[in-house]
Protein backbone atom coordinates (compact mmCIF):
# COMPACT_ATOMS: atom_id res chain seq x y z
CA UNK A 1 0.00 0.00 0.00
CA UNK A 2 1.05 3.53 -0.83
CA UNK A 3 2.22 5.95 2.28
CA UNK A 4 0.53 9.12 1.83
CA UNK A 5 2.62 12.06 0.98
CA UNK A 6 3.02 14.33 4.26
CA UNK A 7 3.90 17.74 3.62
CA UNK A 8 4.67 18.51 7.08
CA UNK A 9 7.06 15.67 7.43
CA UNK A 10 8.44 16.83 4.32
CA UNK A 11 9.50 20.35 5.50
CA UNK A 12 10.98 18.22 8.60
CA UNK A 13 12.83 16.58 6.47
CA UNK A 14 13.96 18.65 4.23
CA UNK A 15 15.14 21.12 7.28
CA UNK A 16 17.21 18.29 8.59
CA UNK A 17 18.87 17.65 5.15
CA UNK A 18 20.07 21.19 5.95
CA UNK A 19 21.95 19.91 8.17
CA UNK A 20 20.67 21.31 11.79
CA UNK A 21 18.69 19.31 14.12
CA UNK A 22 15.36 21.27 14.30
CA UNK A 23 12.80 20.07 16.65
CA UNK A 24 9.44 20.99 15.91
CA UNK A 25 8.94 22.21 19.78
CA UNK A 26 12.07 24.74 19.58
CA UNK A 27 9.72 26.72 16.07
CA UNK A 28 6.13 26.67 17.35
CA UNK A 29 5.37 29.28 14.41
CA UNK A 30 6.39 26.88 12.11
CA UNK A 31 4.16 24.11 13.62
CA UNK A 32 1.04 26.26 13.33
CA UNK A 33 2.27 27.43 10.10
CA UNK A 34 1.97 23.54 8.99
CA UNK A 35 -0.50 22.80 10.45
CA UNK A 36 -2.62 25.41 9.43
CA UNK A 37 -1.69 25.24 5.50
CA UNK A 38 -4.79 23.60 3.24
CA UNK A 39 -2.62 21.69 0.98
CA UNK A 40 -4.46 19.83 -1.66
CA UNK A 41 -7.29 22.97 -2.68
CA UNK A 42 -5.16 26.04 -1.35
CA UNK A 43 -6.85 29.24 -0.80
CA UNK A 44 -4.62 31.94 1.02
CA UNK A 45 -1.95 33.67 -0.35
CA UNK A 46 -0.08 31.69 2.44
CA UNK A 47 -1.07 28.50 1.46
CA UNK A 48 0.02 28.59 -2.29
CA UNK A 49 3.66 30.07 -0.91
CA UNK A 50 3.42 27.16 1.38
CA UNK A 51 3.13 24.73 -1.20
CA UNK A 52 5.72 26.59 -3.86
CA UNK A 53 8.20 25.91 -1.32
CA UNK A 54 7.33 21.98 -0.96
CA UNK A 55 7.41 21.97 -5.24
CA UNK A 56 11.03 23.95 -4.69
CA UNK A 57 12.43 21.22 -2.05
CA UNK A 58 11.22 18.37 -4.36
CA UNK A 59 13.11 19.76 -7.46
CA UNK A 60 16.17 20.04 -5.66
CA UNK A 61 15.88 17.17 -4.07
CA UNK A 62 15.03 15.06 -7.86
CA UNK A 63 16.64 12.46 -8.93
CA UNK A 64 16.82 13.60 -12.31
CA UNK A 65 16.43 16.34 -14.49
CA UNK A 66 13.49 15.75 -15.99
CA UNK A 67 11.61 15.56 -12.48
CA UNK A 68 13.71 18.88 -11.28
CA UNK A 69 12.04 20.72 -14.30
CA UNK A 70 8.39 19.40 -13.49
CA UNK A 71 8.76 20.52 -10.11
CA UNK A 72 10.57 23.45 -10.77
CA UNK A 73 7.53 23.97 -13.48
CA UNK A 74 5.08 23.25 -10.96
CA UNK A 75 6.69 26.26 -8.15
CA UNK A 76 6.81 28.58 -10.80
CA UNK A 77 3.15 28.61 -12.19
CA UNK A 78 1.77 28.30 -8.43
CA UNK A 79 4.00 31.55 -7.81
CA UNK A 80 3.48 33.56 -11.00
CA UNK A 81 -0.66 32.14 -11.02
CA UNK A 82 -1.36 32.67 -7.12
CA UNK A 83 -2.84 35.50 -5.10
CA UNK A 84 0.70 37.74 -3.86
CA UNK A 85 2.43 37.68 -0.54
CA UNK A 86 5.91 38.71 0.16
CA UNK A 87 7.31 35.15 0.65
CA UNK A 88 5.87 34.36 -2.51
CA UNK A 89 7.32 37.41 -4.39
CA UNK A 90 10.76 36.34 -2.69
CA UNK A 91 10.49 32.68 -3.40
CA UNK A 92 9.77 33.74 -7.25
CA UNK A 93 13.26 35.78 -7.43
CA UNK A 94 14.97 32.38 -5.72
CA UNK A 95 13.58 30.57 -8.39
CA UNK A 96 14.67 32.67 -11.00
CA UNK A 97 18.49 33.16 -9.33
CA UNK A 98 18.64 29.70 -9.51
CA UNK A 99 18.36 28.98 -12.99
CA UNK A 100 20.63 31.74 -13.96
CA UNK A 101 17.67 34.22 -14.75
CA UNK A 102 19.92 37.40 -12.47
CA UNK A 103 18.10 40.33 -13.97
CA UNK A 104 14.51 39.04 -13.19
CA UNK A 105 16.12 37.81 -9.81
CA UNK A 106 16.92 41.11 -8.42
CA UNK A 107 14.70 42.99 -10.48
CA UNK A 108 11.87 40.93 -8.44
CA UNK A 109 13.74 40.97 -5.17
CA UNK A 110 14.42 45.12 -5.36
CA UNK A 111 10.75 45.85 -6.33
CA UNK A 112 9.54 43.58 -3.06
CA UNK A 113 12.02 44.54 -0.46
CA UNK A 114 10.66 48.35 -1.46
CA UNK A 115 7.17 47.48 -0.89
CA UNK A 116 7.97 45.92 2.40
CA UNK A 117 9.48 48.96 4.58
CA UNK A 118 6.43 50.27 4.22
CA UNK A 119 4.30 47.18 6.50
CA UNK A 120 7.38 46.13 8.47
CA UNK A 121 7.96 49.52 9.86
CA UNK A 122 4.00 50.66 10.44
CA UNK A 123 1.97 47.69 10.63
CA UNK A 124 0.35 47.17 13.94
CA UNK A 125 -0.71 43.59 12.96
CA UNK A 126 2.07 41.19 11.90
CA UNK A 127 1.72 38.62 8.92
CA UNK A 128 1.89 35.07 10.13
CA UNK A 129 4.71 33.35 8.84
CA UNK A 130 4.61 30.73 6.14
CA UNK A 131 7.56 28.18 5.01
CA UNK A 132 10.89 29.21 3.57
CA UNK A 133 12.88 27.48 0.95
CA UNK A 134 16.70 28.60 0.66
CA UNK A 135 18.50 27.08 -2.07
CA UNK A 136 21.19 24.49 -1.43
CA UNK A 137 24.80 25.83 -1.31
CA UNK A 138 26.76 24.51 -3.64
CA UNK A 139 30.37 25.33 -3.43
CA UNK A 140 30.11 27.78 -0.48
CA UNK A 141 33.20 29.00 0.98
CA UNK A 142 31.04 29.88 4.08
CA UNK A 143 28.61 27.55 4.87
CA UNK A 144 25.52 30.09 6.70
CA UNK A 145 22.55 27.97 5.21
CA UNK A 146 21.50 26.63 8.52
CA UNK A 147 21.95 29.70 10.99
CA UNK A 148 20.36 31.75 8.44
CA UNK A 149 17.44 29.44 8.30
CA UNK A 150 17.05 29.34 11.66
CA UNK A 151 16.57 33.30 11.91
CA UNK A 152 14.39 33.20 9.30
CA UNK A 153 12.01 30.45 10.96
CA UNK A 154 12.02 31.83 14.39
CA UNK A 155 10.49 35.08 13.44
CA UNK A 156 6.75 35.19 14.15
CA UNK A 157 6.77 37.68 11.05
CA UNK A 158 6.30 36.80 7.36
CA UNK A 159 6.93 40.26 5.89
CA UNK A 160 10.62 40.36 8.50
CA UNK A 161 10.83 36.39 6.67
CA UNK A 162 10.82 38.15 3.34
CA UNK A 163 13.30 40.46 4.27
CA UNK A 164 15.85 38.11 5.10
CA UNK A 165 15.13 35.72 2.42
CA UNK A 166 15.31 38.93 0.16
CA UNK A 167 19.14 39.62 1.40
CA UNK A 168 20.05 35.95 0.28
CA UNK A 169 18.70 36.73 -2.66
CA UNK A 170 20.13 40.06 -3.29
CA UNK A 171 23.57 38.81 -2.83
CA UNK A 172 23.27 35.78 -4.82
CA UNK A 173 21.63 37.09 -7.93
CA UNK A 174 24.36 39.66 -9.24
CA UNK A 175 27.49 36.97 -9.91
CA UNK A 176 29.80 40.08 -10.87
CA UNK A 177 29.70 40.88 -7.43
CA UNK A 178 32.88 43.15 -8.04
CA UNK A 179 31.31 45.57 -10.28
CA UNK A 180 29.10 48.55 -9.80
CA UNK A 181 25.86 46.49 -9.51
CA UNK A 182 27.29 44.33 -7.62
CA UNK A 183 28.54 46.26 -5.28
CA UNK A 184 24.95 48.66 -5.00
CA UNK A 185 23.36 44.55 -4.17
CA UNK A 186 26.14 44.19 -1.75
CA UNK A 187 25.48 47.21 0.38
CA UNK A 188 22.09 46.73 -0.06
CA UNK A 189 22.22 42.97 1.18
CA UNK A 190 24.58 43.69 4.30
CA UNK A 191 21.80 45.91 5.48
CA UNK A 192 19.55 43.14 5.63
CA UNK A 193 22.07 40.39 6.74
CA UNK A 194 24.81 42.25 8.91
CA UNK A 195 25.94 39.47 10.47
CA UNK A 196 26.66 37.06 7.52
CA UNK A 197 30.40 36.71 6.94
CA UNK A 198 29.85 35.57 3.53
CA UNK A 199 28.60 39.28 2.42
CA UNK A 200 30.68 41.46 4.34
CA UNK A 201 33.50 39.42 2.91
CA UNK A 202 32.59 39.34 -0.71
CA UNK A 203 31.78 43.28 -0.12
CA UNK A 204 34.97 43.88 1.48
CA UNK A 205 37.12 42.27 -1.35
CA UNK A 206 34.77 44.19 -4.11
CA UNK A 207 35.56 47.32 -2.72
CA UNK A 208 39.00 47.04 -2.67
CA UNK A 209 38.94 45.67 -5.97
CA UNK A 210 37.38 48.88 -7.26
CA UNK A 211 40.23 50.85 -5.08
CA UNK A 212 37.40 51.90 -2.36
CA UNK A 213 39.49 51.40 0.75
CA UNK A 214 36.59 51.36 3.31
CA UNK A 215 36.46 47.90 1.82
CA UNK A 216 38.96 47.08 4.88
CA UNK A 217 35.68 47.97 7.23
CA UNK A 218 34.17 45.07 5.99
CA UNK A 219 36.89 42.66 6.02
CA UNK A 220 37.48 43.68 9.58
CA UNK A 221 33.95 42.72 10.43
CA UNK A 222 33.79 39.88 8.36
CA UNK A 223 36.83 38.51 10.45
CA UNK A 224 34.86 39.50 13.96
CA UNK A 225 32.08 37.44 12.56
CA UNK A 226 34.18 34.30 12.03
CA UNK A 227 37.45 34.92 13.82
CA UNK A 228 39.44 31.88 12.54
CA UNK A 229 38.71 31.05 8.45
CA UNK A 230 41.26 31.34 6.18
CA UNK A 231 39.39 32.68 3.33
CA UNK A 232 38.87 36.29 5.89
CA UNK A 233 42.75 36.60 6.92
CA UNK A 234 44.24 35.96 3.31
CA UNK A 235 41.81 38.38 2.08
CA UNK A 236 43.05 41.16 4.85
CA UNK A 237 46.91 39.92 3.82
CA UNK A 238 46.11 40.55 0.38
CA UNK A 239 44.13 43.80 1.07
CA UNK A 240 47.44 45.31 3.29
CA UNK A 241 49.44 44.70 0.68
CA UNK A 242 47.71 46.03 -2.17
CA UNK A 243 47.18 49.46 0.03
CA UNK A 244 50.87 49.02 0.44
CA UNK A 245 51.10 48.21 4.14
CA UNK A 246 53.53 45.53 4.37
CA UNK A 247 53.78 45.63 7.76
CA UNK A 248 50.45 45.05 8.76
CA UNK A 249 49.93 42.67 5.95
CA UNK A 250 52.76 40.29 7.32
CA UNK A 251 50.87 40.54 10.43
CA UNK A 252 48.46 38.24 8.99
CA UNK A 253 50.62 36.19 7.43
CA UNK A 254 52.09 35.39 10.53
CA UNK A 255 48.34 34.48 12.01
CA UNK A 256 47.83 32.55 9.00
CA UNK A 257 51.34 30.84 9.69
CA UNK A 258 50.54 29.60 13.31
CA UNK A 259 47.46 28.10 11.87
CA UNK A 260 48.87 26.65 9.04
CA UNK A 261 51.37 24.68 11.98
CA UNK A 262 48.15 23.69 13.66
CA UNK A 263 46.01 22.41 10.84
CA UNK A 264 48.53 21.74 8.12
CA UNK A 265 45.77 19.48 5.79
CA UNK A 266 43.54 22.21 5.76
CA UNK A 267 43.94 23.67 2.16
CA UNK A 268 42.75 27.11 3.40
CA UNK A 269 46.14 27.82 5.09
CA UNK A 270 48.91 27.24 2.89
CA UNK A 271 49.06 30.74 1.27
CA UNK A 272 50.46 30.72 3.67
CA UNK A 273 54.13 30.05 3.25
CA UNK A 274 54.29 32.29 0.33
CA UNK A 275 56.67 35.47 1.33
CA UNK A 276 54.94 38.89 2.01
CA UNK A 277 56.12 39.96 -1.37
CA UNK A 278 55.95 37.25 -3.23
CA UNK A 279 53.77 38.06 -6.83
CA UNK A 280 51.94 35.16 -6.03
CA UNK A 281 49.15 33.22 -3.41
CA UNK A 282 47.32 29.97 -3.41
CA UNK A 283 43.72 29.36 -3.47
CA UNK A 284 41.93 26.12 -2.62
CA UNK A 285 39.54 24.86 -6.16
CA UNK A 286 37.62 22.60 -6.54
CA UNK A 287 38.15 20.85 -3.21
CA UNK A 288 41.05 19.08 -4.84
CA UNK A 289 43.94 21.28 -5.86
CA UNK A 290 45.51 24.32 -4.77
CA UNK A 291 45.08 27.51 -7.53
CA UNK A 292 47.94 30.01 -7.54
CA UNK A 293 46.88 33.23 -8.70
CA UNK A 294 48.38 36.79 -8.56
CA UNK A 295 48.62 37.96 -4.85
CA UNK A 296 46.70 41.25 -6.03
CA UNK A 297 42.73 41.87 -5.88
CA UNK A 298 43.56 44.03 -9.27
CA UNK A 299 42.73 40.35 -10.77
CA UNK A 300 39.36 39.34 -11.18
CA UNK A 301 40.44 35.75 -10.56
CA UNK A 302 42.01 36.78 -7.67
CA UNK A 303 39.01 38.92 -6.20
CA UNK A 304 36.27 35.78 -7.42
CA UNK A 305 38.29 32.88 -5.85
CA UNK A 306 38.92 34.53 -2.17
CA UNK A 307 35.55 36.31 -2.37
CA UNK A 308 33.87 33.13 -3.24
CA UNK A 309 35.82 30.07 -3.32
CA UNK A 310 34.02 29.34 -6.45
CA UNK A 311 33.87 30.57 -10.13
CA UNK A 312 31.03 32.79 -11.22
CA UNK A 313 30.35 31.99 -14.63
CA UNK A 314 27.31 29.24 -15.01
CA UNK A 315 29.26 27.83 -17.85
CA UNK A 316 31.35 26.28 -15.31
CA UNK A 317 28.89 23.64 -14.51
CA UNK A 318 28.43 22.58 -17.95
CA UNK A 319 32.14 22.11 -18.05
CA UNK A 320 32.37 20.19 -15.35
CA UNK A 321 29.36 17.76 -16.37
CA UNK A 322 30.42 17.47 -19.92
CA UNK A 323 34.27 16.38 -19.83
CA UNK A 324 35.03 13.01 -19.34
CA UNK A 325 37.97 10.88 -18.39
CA UNK A 326 40.75 10.41 -21.32
CA UNK A 327 38.90 13.79 -22.98
CA UNK A 328 41.56 16.11 -25.05
CA UNK A 329 41.02 20.06 -23.99
CA UNK A 330 42.38 23.30 -25.19
CA UNK A 331 41.73 26.47 -23.32
CA UNK A 332 42.89 29.41 -25.24
CA UNK A 333 43.03 32.64 -22.99
CA UNK A 334 43.80 30.28 -19.72
CA UNK A 335 44.44 33.12 -17.97
CA UNK A 336 45.34 31.39 -14.50
CA UNK A 337 44.01 28.09 -14.88
CA UNK A 338 40.11 28.23 -13.91
CA UNK A 339 38.79 26.49 -16.67
CA UNK A 340 42.05 24.55 -16.98
CA UNK A 341 42.47 23.17 -13.96
CA UNK A 342 38.85 22.13 -14.09
CA UNK A 343 39.15 20.57 -17.19
CA UNK A 344 42.44 18.80 -15.42
CA UNK A 345 40.54 17.49 -12.50
CA UNK A 346 37.26 15.87 -15.06
CA UNK A 347 39.98 14.51 -17.77
CA UNK A 348 42.02 13.03 -15.68
CA UNK A 349 46.09 11.51 -16.20
CA UNK A 350 44.48 9.74 -19.54
CA UNK A 351 43.58 13.33 -20.83
CA UNK A 352 45.44 16.23 -22.05
CA UNK A 353 44.61 19.58 -21.41
CA UNK A 354 46.79 22.35 -23.16
CA UNK A 355 46.81 25.81 -21.80
CA UNK A 356 47.52 28.87 -24.17
CA UNK A 357 47.96 31.92 -22.34
CA UNK A 358 50.25 34.66 -23.62
CA UNK A 359 51.18 36.84 -20.36
CA UNK A 360 54.23 36.25 -18.28
CA UNK A 361 52.82 36.01 -15.16
CA UNK A 362 49.79 34.03 -15.63
CA UNK A 363 51.88 31.31 -17.02
CA UNK A 364 54.06 31.41 -14.11
CA UNK A 365 51.06 30.68 -11.95
CA UNK A 366 49.55 28.06 -14.69
CA UNK A 367 53.28 26.49 -14.31
CA UNK A 368 53.45 26.29 -10.36
CA UNK A 369 49.95 25.01 -9.89
CA UNK A 370 51.29 22.22 -12.29
CA UNK A 371 54.16 21.46 -10.15
CA UNK A 372 52.31 21.70 -7.04
CA UNK A 373 49.61 19.40 -8.03
CA UNK A 374 51.70 16.99 -9.81
CA UNK A 375 49.70 17.59 -12.48
CA UNK A 376 51.66 16.31 -15.42
CA UNK A 377 48.43 16.17 -18.26
CA UNK A 378 48.12 19.66 -18.25
CA UNK A 379 50.73 21.47 -20.88
CA UNK A 380 51.75 24.80 -20.41
CA UNK A 381 52.08 26.98 -23.94
CA UNK A 382 53.46 30.30 -23.22
CA UNK A 383 51.92 32.48 -26.13
CA UNK A 384 48.90 33.53 -27.88
CA UNK A 385 46.76 31.44 -30.20
CA UNK A 386 46.33 33.45 -33.18
CA UNK A 387 45.51 33.11 -37.41
CA UNK A 388 49.22 33.11 -37.81
CA UNK A 389 53.04 32.16 -36.58
CA UNK A 390 55.13 34.26 -35.34
CA UNK A 391 55.07 37.61 -32.66
CA UNK A 392 52.59 40.02 -31.24
CA UNK A 393 52.46 42.34 -28.85
CA UNK A 394 50.09 42.31 -25.87
CA UNK A 395 48.84 44.91 -24.30
CA UNK A 396 49.18 44.92 -20.53
CA UNK A 397 46.12 46.34 -18.14
CA UNK A 398 46.31 46.23 -14.70
CA UNK A 399 43.73 43.29 -14.74
CA UNK A 400 45.22 40.68 -16.44
CA UNK A 401 42.11 39.57 -17.34
CA UNK A 402 41.99 42.09 -19.95
CA UNK A 403 45.19 41.82 -21.77
CA UNK A 404 44.54 42.05 -25.49
CA UNK A 405 46.59 41.26 -28.51
CA UNK A 406 47.55 44.48 -30.72
CA UNK A 407 46.92 44.15 -34.29
CA UNK A 408 46.41 46.64 -37.24
CA UNK A 409 42.43 46.15 -36.81
CA UNK A 410 42.89 46.52 -32.63
CA UNK A 411 41.54 50.51 -31.27
CA UNK A 412 44.30 51.89 -29.66
CA UNK A 413 45.20 50.97 -26.31
CA UNK A 414 44.67 52.82 -23.32
CA UNK A 415 47.91 51.67 -21.79
CA UNK A 416 51.67 51.85 -22.96
CA UNK A 417 52.64 49.05 -21.06
CA UNK A 418 53.46 45.94 -23.74
CA UNK A 419 55.12 42.45 -23.84
CA UNK A 420 56.49 40.82 -26.98
CA UNK A 421 54.80 37.04 -27.17
CA UNK A 422 55.35 34.47 -29.19
CA UNK A 423 51.67 33.58 -31.27
CA UNK A 424 50.90 30.61 -33.13
CA UNK A 425 48.20 28.93 -35.02
CA UNK A 426 45.82 26.08 -33.38
CA UNK A 427 46.55 24.09 -36.13
CA UNK A 428 50.21 24.06 -35.91
CA UNK A 429 50.37 23.54 -32.36
CA UNK A 430 48.15 20.45 -32.95
CA UNK A 431 50.66 18.86 -35.02
CA UNK A 432 53.94 20.19 -32.67
CA UNK A 433 51.69 18.34 -29.53
CA UNK A 434 51.00 15.56 -32.01
CA UNK A 435 47.05 15.78 -30.91
CA UNK A 436 44.77 13.16 -32.42
CA UNK A 437 41.83 15.07 -31.26
CA UNK A 438 40.27 17.80 -29.51
CA UNK A 439 36.87 17.20 -27.68
CA UNK A 440 36.41 20.22 -26.39
CA UNK A 441 37.80 24.00 -27.23
CA UNK A 442 37.61 26.69 -25.17
CA UNK A 443 38.47 30.88 -26.26
CA UNK A 444 38.59 33.98 -24.25
CA UNK A 445 40.75 36.22 -26.39
CA UNK A 446 39.27 39.51 -25.63
CA UNK A 447 37.95 40.14 -29.06
CA UNK A 448 40.84 38.32 -30.72
CA UNK A 449 38.29 34.92 -31.35
CA UNK A 450 37.67 35.13 -34.86
CA UNK A 451 41.71 35.09 -35.69
CA UNK A 452 42.00 32.14 -32.75
CA UNK A 453 39.34 30.25 -35.33
CA UNK A 454 40.99 30.80 -38.25
CA UNK A 455 43.69 28.85 -37.25
CA UNK A 456 41.94 26.19 -36.24
CA UNK A 457 40.16 25.18 -39.30
CA UNK A 458 41.90 21.83 -39.45
CA UNK A 459 40.95 21.18 -36.09
CA UNK A 460 37.30 22.22 -36.58
CA UNK A 461 37.55 20.22 -39.84
CA UNK A 462 39.03 16.74 -38.27
CA UNK A 463 37.43 16.78 -34.77
CA UNK A 464 34.63 19.15 -34.92
CA UNK A 465 34.93 19.95 -30.82
CA UNK A 466 32.73 21.24 -28.63
CA UNK A 467 33.61 25.00 -28.29
CA UNK A 468 32.88 27.44 -25.14
CA UNK A 469 33.46 30.98 -26.17
CA UNK A 470 33.43 34.45 -24.58
CA UNK A 471 30.58 36.06 -26.63
CA UNK A 472 30.80 39.96 -24.72
CA UNK A 473 34.40 41.20 -23.81
CA UNK A 474 34.04 44.21 -21.44
CA UNK A 475 32.00 47.01 -23.24
CA UNK A 476 31.76 45.57 -26.47
CA UNK A 477 28.56 44.01 -27.48
CA UNK A 478 28.01 40.74 -28.77
CA UNK A 479 30.55 38.73 -31.28
CA UNK A 480 28.31 38.16 -33.89
CA UNK A 481 31.26 37.66 -36.33
CA UNK A 482 32.44 34.25 -34.07
CA UNK A 483 28.78 33.34 -34.23
CA UNK A 484 28.55 33.35 -38.02
CA UNK A 485 32.02 31.76 -38.55
CA UNK A 486 30.84 29.21 -36.38
CA UNK A 487 27.40 28.82 -37.96
CA UNK A 488 28.89 28.63 -41.24
CA UNK A 489 31.06 25.52 -40.61
CA UNK A 490 28.07 23.57 -38.89
CA UNK A 491 27.98 24.74 -35.30
CA UNK A 492 24.69 25.59 -33.66
CA UNK A 493 24.68 27.91 -30.68
CA UNK A 494 23.43 27.95 -27.13
CA UNK A 495 23.34 29.15 -24.11
CA UNK A 496 23.41 27.14 -20.55
CA UNK A 497 20.53 27.39 -18.21
CA UNK A 498 22.03 26.26 -14.93
CA UNK A 499 20.45 24.12 -12.23
CA UNK A 500 17.88 22.51 -15.20
CA UNK A 501 21.13 22.08 -17.01
CA UNK A 502 19.94 22.85 -20.47
CA UNK A 503 21.05 24.00 -23.61
CA UNK A 504 18.98 26.80 -25.06
CA UNK A 505 19.25 27.55 -28.67
CA UNK A 506 20.17 30.87 -29.87
CA UNK A 507 17.56 32.11 -32.04
CA UNK A 508 18.15 35.82 -32.53
CA UNK A 509 20.80 38.65 -32.40
CA UNK A 510 18.92 39.65 -29.61
CA UNK A 511 19.05 36.87 -27.13
CA UNK A 512 23.14 36.55 -28.47
CA UNK A 513 23.60 40.31 -27.80
CA UNK A 514 23.08 39.81 -23.64
CA UNK A 515 24.92 36.71 -22.97
CA UNK A 516 28.38 36.64 -21.82
CA UNK A 517 29.33 32.69 -22.79
CA UNK A 518 27.77 31.16 -25.93
CA UNK A 519 28.19 27.12 -26.50
CA UNK A 520 28.85 26.05 -29.73
CA UNK A 521 27.65 22.33 -30.66
CA UNK A 522 28.36 20.54 -34.03
CA UNK A 523 25.10 19.70 -35.62
CA UNK A 524 24.90 15.93 -35.25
Amino acid sequence: METQYSYPARYWQYLNHIGADYQPRHFPNLKIALDSTIWEEPRSALDFNNNAVIALIEAEQADDLASRELYLDMALSILKNSPMHPLSAAHLAVLYSLIGDAENASRIAFSTLLNLLQPINTAADKSSPGLVYLPAQVHRLIDEQADLMEQILKSDDAYYQSMLLLGEVLWRSEPLFFNSLGLRTLNLAVQLLPESPSINLQLGVANLANQQEEGLLFLHRARQLLPNHPAIIQALYLAYRDLEQPRIASFWLNLAQNFYQKYPENFGWYWSQSDVTAPITYVPFDEKYLLVVEASFRSIVTVVLVGTGTWFEAEMEFWNDWLKPGMTVIDVGANVGVYTFSAAEKVGATGRVLAIEPFSGCVRCLEETCRINQIDWVTVCAGAASDRNGTARLSLHAASELNELVTDETPAADTDDFEEVACFSLDSLMEQENLSKVDFLKIDAEGHEVAVLSGSERILKEFMPIILYENIAGTQGANRPVAEFLQARGYQLFYYQPYLKKLIPIDSVETLSNKLNIIAMPHS
